[in-house]
């Protein structure tokens, strides 16, 4: 009897793809699927440097997907498309297959769980983090935001072991205790480790980049799991709205 056969994807990040918090990621994905990752190299001095970039992410995305012969794109990196509105739609009709971002991913996933309020945990700067509320403002959302990492260089790691993570986020929940959601933006957090401490111990759902995008492509690509330990997202897969 063959090898059940693999379901490969991709993911395409604005910096590199040798980053710890993607080891992280690797842990949750299905036995199943197997995540080709590549870096873009975008990312220098500012978030602002991925503006004006959706014709080289649609060329790096057709070579990707054509050499690894993928059947779905991840486009990881807030930033990357809202500073180039409509690219996943553009990559996805050059490459022919479906494809999500962080942020219209997190979208569908508050939306399927018809959350209105949220608490934004991210690794960025106040300005930054105003660029993200200010998009979701616009969708109807109510959005707190948690701590401000100012001097932090764009890209880099944050130096928070996940106990440190977890009491930073905790602080900021109590704060605004009338939130629905915790949504992470900004995979270098890692905050994978502890989604299921945090639903567990706050009693509000956690969603994360990553972990939201896993289940909008998996879900446009017609599959269906339950990853347990990774919060209620990934543990009930609810269908897409």
């Amino acid at each position: 009897m063959g090898a059940a056969k693999k379901i490969h994807i991709g993911m395409l990040s604005p910096d590199t793809a040798n980053r710890p918090h993607f080891q992280s990621f690797q842990k949750l994905l299905p036995s199943d699927v197997v995540l080709t990752n590549e870096g873009l190299g975008l990312l220098r001095t500012s978030y602002d440097d991925l503006a004006g970039k959706s014709d080289e992410v649609t060329a790096r995305a057709m070579d990707v997907v054509s050499k690894h012969q993928l059947c779905g794109l991840m486009l990881g990196g807030g930033f990357l498309t809202l500073f180039n509105p409509g690219l996943e739609s553009k990559v996805s009709a050059a490459i022919g297959c479906p494809v999500t971002a962080a942020v219209p991913a997190v979208t569908a996933a508050l939306n399927t769980f018809s959350i209105k309020t949220l608490l934004l945990m991210t690794p960025f700067s106040t300005a930054m983090n105003t660029v993200i509320k200010n998009h979701f403002d616009k969708l109807g959302f109510g959005v707190s935001l948690g701590p401000s990492f100012e001097s932090r260089k764009p890209g880099a790691a944050v130096d928070l072991g996940p106990e440190e993570l977890f009491q930073l986020v905790e602080k900021a929940f109590r704060m605004n205790p009338a939130t629905e959601a915790i949504y992470f933006q900004g995979a270098t957090m890692d905050p994978l480790p502890i989604i299921q401490r945090l639903e567990n111990e706050l009693g509000v759902t956690v969603v994360t980049s990553n972990q939201a995008m896993l289940w909008h492509l998996l879900s446009q690509l017609r599959l269906k799991y339950s990853i347990p330990s990774y919060g209620k997202l990934l543990s009930v897969w609810p269908a897409l709205t």
